[in-house]
């Protein structure tokens, strides 16, 4: 990973030390995680139950991506999702929208960053 790269990760939110932690310091790994993440369909299956109401999918793939983001420490991104799982958990979709907006911003400027570097 370029020092370039890193800092668009760290300004992005990204805990870039805690995540090279959790995978051994290895960059290239993380980096192979990273890639594998904007590959992943999951964000676009949450956006399609959510505009489809169907909140127990919703439910399941907020809380599969929380545990994704958590993982890569994504923070801007894990702020969103986890009260965001618990109001889908509970059913409660009124403030759902903005969070889910919220999300979609942060989500893309991080995948953005991704891809810009590959």
């Amino acid at each position: 990973m370029t020092d370039k790269y890193k800092r668009q990760l760290l300004d992005a939110g990204v805990n870039l030390e805690s995540a090279l932690d959790r995978f051994m310091g290895s960059e290239v790994l993380y980096d192979n995680f990273l890639l594998k993440f904007i590959q992943d369909n999951t964000f676009c299956q949450l956006k399609e139950f959510l505009s489809n109401n169907d909140i127990q999918n919703a439910f399941v793939q907020a809380h599969t991506l929380k545990g994704v983001v958590a993982n890569l420490e994504f923070l801007p991104l894990l702020d969103i999702l986890t009260p965001m799982t618990e109001l889908l958990r509970s059913g409660d979709i009124e403030k759902i929208s903005e969070q889910q907006e919220l999300l979609e911003v942060r989500y893309d400027k991080i995948c953005s960053i991704i891809k810009d570097n590959h």
